[in-house]
């Protein structure tokens, strides 16, 4: 383990690359298949991805404990934490990015749990593995200054976009929406890393990472709604709407990272 922790500390870089690639493939398990001709293709679904996430959220945040990183991270007592309101626009597009017209089929109540806690699944393991590893290990690099601060942020808000290249090559998304979702998806890295860093706590953002996800896909449990078979190729006039609506998260992470002192931090804690 020390030199897994010596190795993090001298290339941050590749080691969140390995730590992202490692992420990947332990929630890529095709458990699903297995699950499917007993529960039904949603249940197994969900069920494998409440599974696969939450243990391996689990198991990265195992590694941070052994890091001796856990404050860096963000989990850290509720006494530390600070201007929780920071969060407030991941709320408002929360609210704003339900669709108009869903009805939830309430008949299915086992549906409407496991969803819930697919979306939890997926803040926790997106927070724990992208901020609590990738942004730390950056951080125990750069951070003793704020343009380290900086580049630490954009670097792993960057491979965390990248990361989500996966729904391209697994088939699940049209390069065009792919590649979109990624440049979003580093907007909202640098939001999360932002608010985590600013309120001196990561547990908020996984409930507001997770809140974002179940507002987008409130679909599948929706009357008439279910599991996308086939996702349609967004237009470019779409795709540059959904950059623009993000953009203002990124400016605003931008903004509100001015104020983090690499003070604050706890870099000199080591394994």
């Amino acid at each position: 383990m020390q030199k897994i922790h010596e190795f993090a500390k001298n290339k941050p870089v590749l080691f969140s690359l390995l730590a992202l690639v490692l992420g990947v493939v332990l929630t890529e398990i095709p458990l699903k298949t297995l699950l499917s001709p007993y529960t039904g293709d949603q249940i197994a679904h969900y069920v494998t991805l409440i599974l696969e996430q939450g243990l391996t959220g689990l198991l990265f945040f195992w590694l941070i404990k052994r890091f001796n990183w856990l404050d860096t991270a963000g989990f850290t007592p509720f006494k530390k934490w600070k201007s929780l309101w920071l969060g407030w626009p991941l709320l408002l597009f929360t609210l704003i990015n339900v669709e108009e017209g869903i009805v939830i089929d309430t008949s299915k109540p086992l549906l409407i749990v496991l969803h819930l806690l697919t979306a939890l699944s997926t803040g926790w393991v997106e927070e724990v593995l992208c901020r609590g590893v990738v942004v730390t290990a950056l951080l125990k690099k750069w951070g003793s200054s704020r343009k380290g601060i900086y580049l630490s942020v954009l670097v792993a808000s960057v491979l965390f976009g990248l990361a989500h290249l996966t729904n391209f090559l697994a088939g699940r998304k049209p390069l065009l929406n792919n590649v979109t979702q990624v440049i979003f998806c580093i907007f909202f890295g640098v939001i999360f890393a932002a608010c985590i860093l600013r309120n001196r706590t990561i547990w908020p953002m996984i409930v507001l990472h997770a809140a974002v996800d179940w507002a987008a896909t409130l679909r599948e449990i929706s009357i008439g709604g279910g599991l996308r078979t086939e996702v349609p190729v967004m237009s470019i006039e779409s795709a540059v709407v959904s950059i623009l609506i993000t953009l203002p998260l990124f400016i605003y992470g931008l903004i509100i990272l001015r104020k983090v002192e690499p003070a604050s931090l706890n870099l000199e804690m080591s394994a």
